[in-house]
Parts: structure tokens; C-alpha cells; sequence
């Protein structure tokens, strides 16, 4: 059977696995649930829990996560940028103009693993762990009450820098460096092309007062001998623009697991007054979840029924009317 948190023993801190996709999740912070009345399913995003939710008995009886495809490419789709939709390709990869991520220009009812997302989630929390040490040494130097260069001298501070910051910025922030350099070729500088060149320049500067500073004037050096340098500018730019994107991306897969647990199709369909006045008070009398449980069970949208309660409290009567109102169909 698939691995779940039994209801009740969230609190114990215990790790739950995504039955789709077959990552860890927290079920103290998860947002994404089902109730399987014997016990509680914890998803990492909406799509996996739509995708659980259309066809539970295939993650169930398969026993767990269904591994991914290798290949995230969708068999026959079409994929453009969402910023400039006359972009289109027949494999993924990012937009030549801004560099974004090309989507399925088609949503299928089938979520598709964001590999994107896990991979920028991964060196995000990577980077975040390298870049607030070198933020500390960088920051704690300038604060007189904390008197960290007593404990620590600026020339080993600058050592540890330089080890700290070159993962972050040569390993989280790659994907950066790649997609400034395809905007040279493309010869269509963007954001990518901004970050690539701060971050580079602030890194790169600081390498070469790092490795060899007796080539700067006198003046760019301290009593020590050393210089200054930035490794902390561009370390927390580049965990900083990171987290950006993982935001953009969890929002983007938010909208497209949305989007695929609505119906396709839209029918007409005509309510009875005792229908709305039974729909009506179940909605009034529901939480915000169960009210969108209600909409997708009645088969009616939200705005329908907000129509109605101004009737209702207009007083006017909620008798059927010979014009009809667009509801979902199942």
C-alpha cells in the first residue's frame, strides 16, 4: 500500500511521501491533503494531488510513487513562453527572448513532474546554507558591539568567503550563466543576462582580490593588506533571484493543477426553486473548502450562487427562470 501519515500523528514530526511523484513531505506544513477516511494523503503541489485525485486506485495499487519519465517532454505537444506566446517548440526548454521556461501549449488532465521546480528548489536550500555564513562574516565585521573581526581576522574572513560563495554562485546560480549567454547568442539581453553579469562581476572581482592583491593600488588596500571584496553580494543576489523563481514556479504549477480540476466542458442547466433555496442554505452554512466541494458536487459555479444570495437578501424569490445559467458539468 502507498505510504501515508495516519490521522492524528502529524505532530510527531513523522515525514510523508507524495504517492505521485515520491517526494517528501512535511505534513505539519503541507497544504496540499485528502481525507481517505482511514487516514490522511499529503501531496507536494496541487497537480499531484489532482492527478492523485482523478485515478486514486492507480497510486494505491501500484504501491507507492510512480516513477518519472527520464525525458519531461510531452509525446506530440507544443511548447511556448508565456510572455511571448509566438514562441513555439516541440521539445521544452527556455524562452530564446526572456529566458523563461517553455510550457505545454495544451494542458493535459495528466500532470506532468516539474523537474524544473525540484531542481531550483534544491539549489536554492543549498545556496541558502552557503550564502548566510558568508552574510554573517561579511555583515558581523561592520557591527562594533558583535566584534567578530576580533574572533576572526579579515584575511581568513576572506578565505572562508571565497570557499563559502563559489558554490552558490558557480553551482546554484549556473542556470543563470547559461541562460545570459543564450541571450547573447540570441542577441536578446534579459533578466537572466542582469543577474549573470552582477553576480559574475561582483564574484569575479573579488577571486582576484582574494588570490592576488598587491596588484591594486595602494589605496584599495586595508591596513592588513587585504581588499575588499563582495562574495556576499553575490552570493545572497543569487540565493535571493532563486527563491524568486521558485516562487514564479510553484505558481505556475498551482494555476496548472487548478486549471486541470476543472471540467472541460461547460453544459446549461436550469434549477428548480426548491433546488436553490436547498443549494443555497448547504452553501451558506459551509467553510470555504466545502463550499468548493459543493460547487464541483451541484455541478455550479461560485458566482451563480453569489447571484442568488443578493436575490435572497433583496427579497426577491429564488423561482426558476425560463433563462438559463452556464454550470459545470461532471
Amino acid at each position: 500500500m502507498i505510504t501515508h501519515v495516519p490521522t492524528g500523528i502529524e505532530s510527531l514530526g513523522q515525514p510523508a511521501i507524495d504517492p505521485v511523484c515520491g517526494m517528501k513531505v512535511d505534513p505539519a506544513t503541507s497544504a496540499y491533503q485528502l481525507d481517505r477516511g482511514d487516514h490522511v494523503v499529503h501531496f507536494c503541489s496541487a497537480g499531484c494531488r489532482a492527478k492523485f485525485v482523478a485515478n486514486p486506485e492507480k497510486y494505491e495499487a501500484a504501491g507507492g510513487p510512480v516513477p518519472a519519465p527520464a525525458d519531461p517532454k510531452i509525446a506530440g505537444a507544443t511548447y511556448t513562453c508565456p510572455m511571448h506566446p509566438q514562441i513555439r517548440r516541440d521539445a521544452p526548454g527556455n524562452c530564446p527572448i526572456c529566458g523563461m521556461t517553455l510550457e505545454p501549449l495544451t494542458i493535459t488532465a495528466d500532470a506532468q513532474p516539474n523537474h524544473e521546480l525540484a531542481d531550483m528548489t534544491r539549489r536554492f536550500w543549498i545556496g541558502l546554507v552557503f550564502a548566510l555564513p558568508v552574510l554573517g562574516l561579511e555583515m558581523g565585521g561592520h557591527i562594533p558591539w558583535l566584534g567578530l573581526h576580533r574572533v576572526i581576522s579579515p584575511a581568513i574572513a576572506t578565505w572562508v568567503e571565497f570557499a563559502l560563495s563559489t558554490p552558490v554562485v558557480l553551482w546554484a546560480g549556473w542556470p543563470f550563466f547559461e541562460r545570459a549567454w543564450a541571450s547573447v547568442v540570441n542577441r536578446s539581453l534579459n533578466m537572466f543576462s542582469l543577474i549573470a553579469l552582477g553576480t559574475g562581476a561582483a564574484y569575479l572581482y573579488s577571486v582576484i582580490a582574494t588570490l592576488a592583491p598587491n596588484i591594486f593600488p595602494a589605496g584599495f588596500r586595508g591596513m592588513d593588506g587585504t581588499v575588499a571584496v563582495y562574495f556576499e553580494a553575490a552570493a545572497v543576489i543569487t540565493v535571493l533571484v532563486l527563491l524568486g523563481q521558485v516562487l514564479e514556479l510553484r505558481a505556475r504549477e498551482e494555476t496548472g493543477g487548478a486549471i486541470r480540476e476543472v471540467p472541460a466542458k461547460v453544459t446549461r442547466r436550469r434549477f428548480t426553486a426548491q433546488e436553490k433555496v436547498r443549494i443555497l442554505d448547504s452553501y451558506e452554512a459551509a467553510s470555504e473548502i466545502e463550499r468548493a466541494a459543493l460547487c464541483r458536487r451541484e455541478r455550479i459555479y461560485s458566482s451563480l450562487l453569489s447571484t442568488w444570495r443578493k436575490q435572497r437578501q433583496a427579497g426577491r424569490p429564488l423561482a426558476a427562470r425560463r433563462g438559463r445559467k452556464p454550470v459545470l458539468s461532471r
